[in-house]
C-alpha cells in the first residue's frame, strides 16, 4: 500500500507519541508498504520566532510569512525538525531521506496570492501545484522513506512556506497514493455535537465548513482533504496520533477511531 502520513506540530512535540508513530512507519515500510512522511513544525517555528522577537500571525489557519519568518522557517522546518525525523527513522532501522519541495523539484508551488479565491497579505505563502512523481517513485522503489518539509520553490525560484496539510495532500495525489493520513492531537473531524464524525463525504465536510462547525487549523486541513479526494486519492483519514497502532489499522482496514472521508460517503 502506498500512502502519505502527515505529522502535525503537536504530535512532533510529544516524544512518546512521535516515536510510536515512527516505529509504525518503519515497520510498515519493512513489510513492503510505501510510506511518504510529510511534517509540519509550527510549534517549533513559533518558539524560535519568539526567541528572535519576530511575531507569529495567522489568517484562517495559515501563517503570515514575511522575509524574516521565511528565513527562520527554512532553518527550523527544513533543518532541525526534518533532520530530527530522519535520524529517528534511521535509528529504527529504516532508510529515510529528508527534503523540501525545492529538492529535485519534488514539489513546486505558486504564491497563494495568485491562487484562485485566496487572500492577499500572507507574504511568502505558497500553494503546491505540481509533484515530481518519478522522483518519489525512485525513492520508494529503493525502500527509502521520503520525509518532506513544507517548503517549496515558486515560479520565481523563491522559497515559499506551504501549509503542511496542503503539502501532504499534494504528495498524496501527486504520487498516486491509496490513502492520505493526517495524524493529529484531536479525535478526528468534530461534528456539531463535539464528537468525531466517523465517516463523511465531501458534501458533509463542506456543510460543516459552511456552518462554521469546522474552524481554525481544521479549515485548511479539511480543504486539503477535499482536494486530495478530487484529485484521485480514494480515502483520507483524520486520526488521533496517540492511538496505539493506528497506522497499522489503516493498512489492515480495521480502524475504529477518527474520521474517514471518501467519495463513497454521501
Amino acid at each position: 500500500m502506498r500512502f502519505t502520513v502527515k505529522l502535525g506540530g503537536s504530535i512532533l512535540e510529544a516524544a512518546p507519541i512521535r516515536q510510536g508513530i515512527l516505529s509504525q512507519v518503519a515497520q510498515l515500510r519493512a513489510e513492503g508498504n510505501e510510506v511518504l512522511v510529510v511534517h509540519g513544525g509550527g510549534k517549533s517555528l513559533s518558539r524560535r520566532l519568539a526567541q528572535l522577537n519576530i511575531p507569529s500571525r495567522f489568517v484562517e489557519g495559515l501563517r503570515v510569512t514575511d522575509a524574516a519568518t521565511l528565513s527562520v522557517a527554512l532553518m527550523v522546518l527544513a533543518g532541525e525538525v526534518n533532520k530530527s525525523l530522519v535520524a529517528d527513522l534511521e535509528r529504527l532501522g529504516a532508510s529515510a531521506l529528508g527534503l523540501c519541495g525545492a529538492d529535485a523539484a519534488s514539489v513546486r508551488c505558486v504564491p497563494l496570492s495568485e491562487a484562485a479565491g485566496s487572500a492577499d497579505g500572507l507574504g511568502f505563502v505558497g500553494r503546491p501545484v505540481s509533484v515530481n512523481k518519478s522522483f518519489f517513485d525512485l525513492l520508494l522503489s529503493q525502500d527509502i522513506i521520503p520525509v518532506v518539509s513544507s517548503l517549496a520553490l515558486g515560479p520565481d525560484f523563491h522559497f515559499y512556506n506551504i501549509n503542511a496539510d496542503q503539502m501532504a495532500s499534494a504528495c498524496a495525489w501527486g504520487t498516486g497514493c491509496q490513502a492520505l493520513v493526517y495524524l493529529t492531537d484531536v479525535a478526528g473531524v468534530l461534528g456539531g455535537n463535539g464528537t468525531a464524525v466517523r465517516s463523511a463525504g465531501p458534501a458533509e465536510i463542506e456543510d460543516l465548513r459552511n456552518r462554521h462547525v469546522i474552524t481554525g487549523g481544521m479549515l485548511p486541513k479539511t480543504l486539503s482533504c477535499l482536494e486530495a479526494l478530487e484529485r484521485g486519492v480514494p480515502s483520507v483519514y483524520v486520526l488521533p496520533g496517540a492511538s496505539p497502532g493506528v497506522l497499522r489499522r489503516v493498512v489492515d482496514g480495521t480502524l475504529s477511531e477518527g474520521t474517514c472521508i471518501s467519495k463513497n460517503d454521501k
